[in-house]
C-alpha cells in the first residue's frame, strides 16, 4: 500500500441509490438506466472491483432495449479519483483502458462522476450515487 492509497474508504459493497444525469447547462435530463435503476459495485481488499448497472423495470417500452453494463478490474483510490483498469466489460473497447472516476463522500454515500457521454444526441454530465451495504 502506497501512502496515497486511500482503498480502504472504498472496500466493500454498495448499491446504486442514483444516477443525475445534466446537460451542459446543468439542467437535469432523463436518467441513465431508466426509472427503476439497478447495480451493485464491489471493491476488494486486493484492489479488484466490479460493477453491474442495468434498467430493473419488468417490462419496458418497445422502442427501447434494456440498458446494461458491466466491467472489472483493478483499482487504485487516492481519496478523490478512481482509477479503474478495465480487463473484462461488456463494451469491448473499455478493456484495456483506465475509467477514472472523480469522488466524493457524502455520509455512507460515495458519488462517482463518470465522462461526459452523448445519449440521443445531447452530451451528459453523470453522478451516480452508492450507498455502502457492506
Amino acid at each position: 500500500m502506497t501512502i496515497d492509497d486511500q482503498s480502504e474508504l472504498l472496500i466493500g459493497t454498495w448499491k446504486l441509490v442514483d444516477i443525475t444525469n445534466r446537460d451542459k447547462d446543468g439542467n437535469i435530463l432523463r436518467s441513465s438506466y431508466g426509472p427503476k435503476k439497478m447495480g451493485v459495485i464491489t471493491f476488494n481488499d486486493d484492489h479488484r472491483m466490479m460493477v453491474v448497472i442495468s434498467d430493473g423495470r419488468e417490462n419496458l417500452p418497445s422502442s427501447r432495449p434494456r440498458e446494461y453494463t458491466s466491467y472489472a478490474g483493478r483499482y487504485r483510490f487516492d481519496g478523490k479519483t478512481l482509477v479503474t483498469r478495465v480487463d473484462c466489460s461488456t463494451v469491448a473497447d473499455r478493456i484495456g483502458t483506465d475509467q477514472v472516476r472523480p469522488a466524493r463522500f457524502s455520509g455512507n454515500r460515495v458519488i462517482l462522476t463518470a465522462p461526459p457521454v452523448d445519449i440521443e444526441g445531447v452530451i451528459n454530465y453523470r453522478d451516480l450515487t452508492w450507498e455502502r451495504i457492506c
